[in-house]
């Protein structure tokens, strides 16, 4: 997926940061989308993830990401407190536009709406918890990553990162890579 450049490959520094964040541990439950990203299951119920297929994913939603000629038409969204502030890091380094906290009804549809947006690109740290802008830009045709559990349902997302999405380092850790 790298290309073949050596810049791109997975390096032992970024798995070591994977394991010790805990990006590898899912939920002890799995959705049927997500089961081609597990890679085990512990005797204790608790899935792993795959780190070979979050790095390749991950490459492919930065990829997307640098796409878009204007940084400022990604919209960054996170309902969730640990992601809140991995998104608005992400936002200041970047460029992108930030929504931390709760995300108005409306703001990719209802044009009369004062905080009316249409970006170009929605990234979302949980599918589930954020699943009001996920189906709005869904409606506006509005191409989506997500940073998804084992647990977490690929409905309307075109890009989901296999990843623990529920510890805050984890979270931290896969906007900081996606922000480098």
């Amino acid at each position: 997926m790298s290309g073949g450049l050596d810049v791109l490959a997975l390096k032992e520094d970024d798995v070591q940061k994977f394991l010790a964040c805990g990006t590898h541990l899912g939920s002890t439950n799995s959705d049927f989308q997500m089961q081609s990203y597990v890679f085990k299951r512990k005797p204790d119920g608790v899935h792993i993830i795959n780190l070979k297929r979050t790095w390749e994913k991950l490459l492919l939603a930065a990829r997307a990401i640098a796409a878009i000629e204007n940084p400022a038409d990604v919209c960054v969204i996170s309902a969730r407190p640990y992601g809140q502030r991995a998104v608005l890091k992400f936002a200041s380094y970047t460029g992108a536009t930030p929504v931390a906290g709760r995300f108005t009804p409306g703001t990719f549809t209802n044009q009369i709406q004062a905080a009316f947006r249409e970006p170009r690109l929605l990234v979302v740290t949980d599918p589930r918890t954020d699943h009001q802008p996920v189906t709005e830009a869904s409606y506006v045709n509005i191409p989506v990553i997500a940073l998804c559990n084992t647990d977490s349902p690929l409905r309307y997302v075109d890009i989901g990162i296999p990843c623990n999405n529920k510890s805050s380092h984890s979270i931290g850790l896969m906007w900081w890579l996606l922000t480098r």
